[in-house]
């Protein structure tokens, strides 16, 4: 029988078997999954919590066992409330938040000390799941946050015993996987595409040679690990989507899984393993033939030079390679092209992160003092202080389409607005500030490729 009582905050344990998250290993961890997986939902309600304290209208659910009281439902709840009072250590706020704690008052953190929970025994942990599955359904980033298709699946396979063999690929990825960085693994394990994966993997079966889905996570990673690690990244980084993975020719342009290759009437296709199929020569839906079918013809040169995938690190040194620098008073700027143009971003990642954001910090402010005289933005706030780069870099952009009006600028700029609109992208102070003092936060060669290509065009605006 349940239990209403109020309860201290430090005596609540964060749930370490959250069905958002892979396991994890203490609370510090389990809080830094639930921020990694939806910023936008943890900041919020964090914030929210700051402004008005704790509701005393939400119950926290908690299970008691063997001595523990698990926290079931308000995870998030509970951990802002830690990180608030400094019981969970070593989590990296943004600006605003850490400037509103640090002047909390002591009247704030005497009143949300303790709060009101429903206790459990663990006997009706049964009716606790059912009870925490049916209550995820508000929408605003102060309230619950659904669950989305990885904790659904999770929750699936784990009380339901159900089959779920896109979760079980993605969780040996995330465990075996040679192209993924510490941070993406922790986001990935609960806020991933797992319903693009669920069509690869049906793809994946005929051309990897399995008989059916759960073939995939129990070959891996001994069989077909790079192929998969490939795709499975690539779902990831939203590189590969339903769009793409209805384009029979992109599996074999991408991953050397080619489909079966059309030929002329009269010649027999072939697919990948050898067997022959109906003869045509017309590619289906097209009407045409396939080149590379017709005995005698060799495909034509390309008259420009080679294109790179977006995750290919030859790919950044060719927009540098290609790029000069215009404008006064950059002379620092162009210095500091010239010596990102000396690294390779494969070999020296952070180097190279570190150059890219001195560049953008120099070249949004000699665009400030280009356009001072035209209403362009201020690079100080009122204090005097520097603005944080990602405010600024905002503010130029909307300076630049002139606050959208300019739809031909708003196209350009779209890929690096929607990139600097992540609070997690590398460009923002706070992932600036994680990437220098956290131990465990660092970036990989294929996470500064994809933002690189999705920053360059501002960087283009900003000095071109």
């Amino acid at each position: 029988m349940a239990i209403t009582k109020t309860l201290p905050v430090k005596d609540l344990k964060l749930d370490l078997e959250n069905f958002r998250t892979v396991h994890q290993a203490d609370e510090e961890h389990a809080a830094n999954a639930l921020i990694a997986i939806h910023p936008s939902y943890f900041w919020g309600l964090m914030e929210s919590l700051l402004d008005g304290g704790y509701s005393p209208t939400e119950n926290i659910i908690v299970i008691e066992r063997k001595g523990d009281l698990i926290v079931k439902e308000g995870n998030r709840r509970i951990a802002s409330l830690k990180i608030i009072q400094g019981i969970i250590k070593n989590i990296q706020l943004p600006d605003n938040i850490h400037d509103k704690v640090d002047v909390l008052s002591a009247e704030w953190r005497a009143e949300n000390q303790s709060v009101p929970c429903t206790v459990y025994p663990e006997t009706e942990s049964e009716f606790v799941d059912k009870l925490v599955a049916r209550t995820h359904g508000k929408g605003e980033a102060s309230g619950r946050d659904p669950w989305n298709a990885i904790a659904r699946a999770r929750h699936a396979r784990d009380h339901n015993k159900k089959s779920e063999p896109a979760l079980d690929l993605l969780e040996a990825y995330l465990q075996f996987g040679k192209n993924i960085s510490p941070e993406q693994a922790e986001r990935w394990s609960g806020e991933y595409p797992l319903t693009v994966l669920e069509e690869a993997a049906q793809k994946l079966v005929p051309l990897l040679g399995c008989k059916s889905p759960p073939d995939l996570p129990s070959q891996y990673p001994k069989k077909n690990r790079k192929t998969i690690d490939d795709i499975l990244f690539d779902i990831g980084t939203g590189n590969l989507g339903f769009k793409q993975l209805r384009n029979p020719p992109f599996w074999g342009t991408r991953y050397g899984l080619q489909p079966p290759v059309p030929a002329v009437k009269g010649t027999p296709s072939v697919t990948s393993t050898g067997a022959a199929l109906p003869q045509g020569g017309a590619v289906p839906g097209s009407g045409t033939v396939h080149p590379l079918s017709i005995p005698g013809t060799k495909p034509s040169k390309a008259s420009t030079s080679p294109a790179y995938a977006s995750n290919d690190p030859k790919s950044v040194r060719k927009k540098l390679k290609a790029f000069k620098v215009r404008g006064t008073g950059r002379d620092k700027i162009s210095a500091l092209f010239n010596e990102i143009k000396t690294l390779k971003s494969e070999d020296h990642p952070h180097a190279f992160c570190f150059l890219l954001r001195s560049i953008f910090e120099l070249s949004a402010k000699a665009y400030c003092a280009d356009h001072k005289s035209s209403g362009g933005p201020d690079p100080l706030m009122k204090d005097g202080r520097d603005k944080a780069l990602a405010n600024l870099l905002k503010e130029i952009v909307n300076h630049i389409t002139q606050n959208g009006a300019d739809m031909a600028k708003v196209r350009i700029l779209h890929g690096p607005m929607t990139e600097l609109g992540k609070p997690e992208g590398i460009l923002s102070v706070t992932s600036l500030n994680q990437l220098i003092h956290n131990p465990s936060f660092s970036v990989t060669p294929p996470d500064i490729c994809i933002v690189f290509g999705n920053v360059f065009p501002l960087l283009e605006e900003l000095n071109g």
